[in-house]
């Protein structure tokens, strides 16, 4: 590799190296599926072990309108091989990759956590030379306690922005709008008859009573 294209390419690497990445694929799916292609994709993240998939939400609605969602985290590989899987499962509607650049939010939790350790170290240090001094000694022992629990909290915070650049989110909506069967509209306005019919007779009785004072009105006042 000649040495302007290696440079081109190390720093191609190094702005990609804190991109955290969410996908999301919308499928389309018969109404008798639904639930089946979920499952699939719960399968295809218990098998993805190497890859760490982690199921993070999930649920499942076989109501009026048959519909499905998931969300998942796994490293890339894991990801391409779910999408890959569920892709053979329906018509895809939607398909789309969003990017986060956590270079900035990593870069400064480490230089916090730099501080916070070496703000540390000199509170030890002065807890030493205050052993004679009680009322310093406990002041120093309660900045301490208190810049521990800044560096814990800054470490799990730095932990997960790694979390996210190492692995991937992926987003699953699964529908059955195009592939539901021809007697479905036509079910769901059946099972709504008696609903619809009830609303329209309150609907009709309303009206009616708006209407009678508006007549008695009228008639009054044609024979005034």
């Amino acid at each position: 590799m000649a040495p302007a294209a290696e440079a081109s390419s190390e720093s191609e690497d190094s702005q990609n190296r804190y991109m955290a990445y969410e996908h999301s694929i919308r499928l389309d799916v018969e109404e008798s599926k639904v639930a089946a292609v979920q499952e699939a994709a719960h399968a295809a993240c218990r098998k993805a072990i190497e890859e760490k998939c982690v199921i993070l939400e999930s649920s499942l609605d076989t109501g009026r309108h048959h519909s499905a969602s998931l969300k998942l985290r796994a490293k890339q590989s894991g990801i391409k091989k779910i999408t890959a899987a569920l892709i053979t499962q329906g018509d895809v509607i939607n398909q789309s990759t969003t990017a986060e650049d956590l270079a900035k939010p990593i870069g400064d939790s480490s230089k916090k956590l730099e501080m916070l350790n070496d703000y540390r170290a000199k509170l030890e240090a002065l807890r030493g030379r205050a052993s004679n001094d009680i009322d310093a000694l406990i002041k120093v022992n309660k900045e301490l306690a208190t810049v521990q629990s800044e560096i814990e909290a800054m470490s799990g915070e730095r932990a997960y922005l790694f979390q996210r650049v190492e692995t991937e989110i992926l987003n699953v909506s699964i529908t059955s709008f195009q592939n539901r069967s021809f007697w479905s509209p036509v079910s769901n306005a059946m099972s709504n008859f008696g609903s619809n019919l009830s609303e329209g007779v309150s609907s009709t009785i309303t009206g009616i009573a708006f209407l009678i004072p508006l007549g008695i009105t009228f008639i009054f006042l044609f024979w005034a």
